[in-house]
């Protein structure tokens, strides 16, 4: 399963890094690999059809983007 289309990385001059997934299931596990696998600290606002995850003023675009990849990794080893 490829996840990159589901998932937009912005920095808001406000929030910080801001990530946007579209997909509710994929955001959940998601949730659970940054909570349980790598305890990483954000928030979470579900707006519209979206969940956002806010990473704050002290994280960058590059850090989430690696994340996202070791998260896209894990679920391929898993199917």
């Amino acid at each position: 399963m490829s996840i990159d289309s589901g998932f937009q990385v912005d920095e808001d001059p406000k929030y910080g890094v801001v990530l946007r997934c579209t997909d509710a299931e994929v955001a959940d596990q998601f949730e659970d690999f940054l909570s349980e696998k790598n305890f990483v600290l954000f928030n979470t606002k579900f707006q519209g059809t979206e969940v956002l995850f806010y990473f704050g003023q002290a994280s960058s675009a590059n850090a989430v983007e690696q994340l996202l990849k070791r998260f896209e990794a894990e679920l391929r080893s898993d199917e």
